[in-house]
């Protein structure tokens, strides 16, 4: 069955018909129009740094990891959960979660991701105030009214390759800043009134031995009851999301996961060797550590990608205008109607039944992406921040564009050489599913772009005769444009950062204003006082207080 035609009939069977299905659906206009956030998302993918400064996730993938990869959990008992919890990647990001502790009521934690060190760690992270998430472990043995517990940190380790749906961008941020519209709007179908009332009741109860009403961003236990449930209607073992750290909802620990220890952690006496203070001010900067090392991808043998099996709201012709008119950079779901988005999950689900059997990528779309970055985005950063000269610029654009042009002939500018610069990435790639053909349409606008750009400048400097300084000006202007455009995070990155150091960017629940806008080499001593990132969109924090109802 044709693509065009599929689609019109899995709308007509799931779309209201105020919605016209011949009109709604993946389309290759779409596509084209948001070539650079689909470029983005599927470079981002999988990566600590990406998906942490275009965290307002919209994006799906089925994802599989292997047999015998690691995970670690950190609770305060031996025995490996009964219910749905969490996973961490990486040993630092379960070990915060892994003390014991002597308190009334149940011992409140959420998955791996309420941070590392806590409201007494390093304020070189933290604002001095941790958001209290409200989460709770959903297995039985935490719901204690008081009790003296050790932590324990397990160890993982899968025995067949397990299937998950990746929620791309910083999917486990607790925040009301759309990190959470993908799997709230989208997958739960929930009410943005009603997540809006939730979180503020929720705010309401914040007081150290005050009741909290569930919902809102902090109700993850809900969440992952709810995510658990899609997974085992579409034959999925959980969820993958990101924060600081990667992490998997796992439905269930009895399937697919083998432990292979369970080891108690030092108790909180504030030893140098546990936890306390001088513990979490010590593991700070090591737990950043451990994240940046995971800025530039988790690993290509822990996960593996299936960008074939794509869905993405940007391939549909929906609103993704954010209400908050200071953050236009940052798509939203707030806008996307109650049709729209059944119609996207039904899509969803589809894709997932059609490529949970698949082994492996039909096509590495990342890789393709990395090429791309890799040639342009220093280059264009250099030639916009630090060339001074009419000479420095046209060196750089004869370098990247030589390679395109056929000096035998009259093609210094002509469309053969600008279509040759797209295609050059891009012509030996072959799409197979309607994902790779929605990726290709904005891979290929994103590289036209580039192209066409940079041809511009060429005709600036090279071919007029007479270059001066209003080209060195236009030139410049082009090209600052044309980064405004890509929206790469690459051109963010901080230079080499000292050996004791680590470039630093807002990971939920950790970062400032200023690290978003100006990442920074640090080593989390700096005392300053500033604005945290997340807590200006935090209910109760003033602006951004959630999206207005969709309509």
């Amino acid at each position: 069955m044709g693509r065009k035609l599929w689609v019109a009939g899995l709308l007509a069977a799931a779309v209201p018909h105020s919605l016209a299905a011949n009109e709604f659906g993946p389309s290759e206009q779409s596509a084209h129009r948001r070539g650079p956030e689909i470029f983005n998302a599927v470079h981002n993918s999988m990566r600590q740094w990406g998906s942490s400064l275009h965290h307002n996730g919209m994006s799906f993938f089925v994802a599989t990891v292997p047999e015998g990869v690691l995970f670690h959990h950190g609770n305060q008992r031996p025995e490996s959960p009964t219910d749905p919890d969490w996973l961490a990647y990486e040993i630092e990001h379960a070990e915060h979660f892994a003390h014991g502790r002597r308190r009334r009521g149940p011992p409140g934690r959420g998955p791996p991701g309420r941070g590392p060190p806590g409201p007494d760690g390093p304020s070189g992270f933290y604002d001095g105030e941790m958001p209290d998430d409200g989460q709770h472990v959903i297995a039985e043995h935490d719901k204690q009214d008081e009790e003296e517990t050790h932590g324990y940190l397990h160890v993982y380790k899968t025995t067949r390759p397990l299937k998950f749906l990746y929620v791309d961008g910083m999917g486990g941020g607790k925040t009301n800043m759309g990190t959470l519209d993908s799997q709230d709007y989208l997958l739960r179908g929930l009410d943005s009134t009603a997540i809006q009332k939730q979180t503020e009741e929720h705010e309401k109860g914040k007081g150290h031995h005050a009741k909290r009403a569930p919902g809102g961003p902090m109700d993850e236990q809900q969440r992952a009851i709810d995510l658990c449930k899609l997974c085992k209607e579409w034959d999925l073992q959980g969820v993958v999301r990101m924060e600081a750290g990667f992490e998997i909802i796992k439905c269930d620990f009895s399937d697919g996961l083998e432990q292979i220890q369970a080891l108690q952690r030092p108790d909180d006496e504030g030893d140098r060797g546990g936890g306390g203070m001088l513990g979490d001010m010590f593991d700070g900067i090591e737990y950043v550590r451990g994240l940046s090392e995971r800025y530039d991808g988790i690993g290509s043998t822990r996960t593996i990608i299936d960008y074939s099996s794509m869905v993405s709201a940007f391939f549909f012709p929906v609103n993704l205008t954010n209400p908050d008119p200071t953050r236009p950079d940052l798509p939203r779901l707030s806008s996307t109607t109650d049709a729209e988005l059944l119609a996207m999950k039904e899509y969803l689900a589809n894709v997932i039944a059609q490529r949970r059997g698949e082994e492996g990528r039909t096509i590495d779309w990342q890789d393709v992406s990395d090429l791309v970055v890799s040639r342009y985005a220093d280059r264009l950063k250099y030639m916009v921040e630090s060339a001074e000269s009419i000479e420095q610029l046209a060196h750089e654009i004869s370098f990247l564009l030589n390679v395109f042009i056929d000096y035998s002939a009259d093609d210094t500018n002509s469309a053969s050489a600008i279509g040759r610069c797209t295609d050059f990435y891009l012509g030996s790639v072959v799409p197979v599913t309607e994902a790779d053909h929605m990726i290709l349409t904005g891979f290929k606008a994103v590289s036209r772009e580039i192209c066409t750009s940079l041809f511009r400048v060429r005709n600036l400097l090279i071919l007029d005769p007479a270059p001066d300084v209003k080209s060195l000006t236009a030139s410049k202007s082009a090209l600052r444009a044309l980064m405004d455009t890509l929206n790469w995070t690459r051109f963010k990155r901080c230079s080499r950062c000292a050996i004791d150091e680590v470039c630093l960017i807002p990971m939920w629940p950790m970062g400032f204003v200023e690290d978003y806008d100006s990442p920074r080499c640090t080593n989390g001593s700096d005392t300053r006082k500033r604005e945290s990132y997340w807590r200006r969109d935090r209910p109760g924090g003033g602006k951004g207080r959630g999206p207005p109802p969709r309509g």
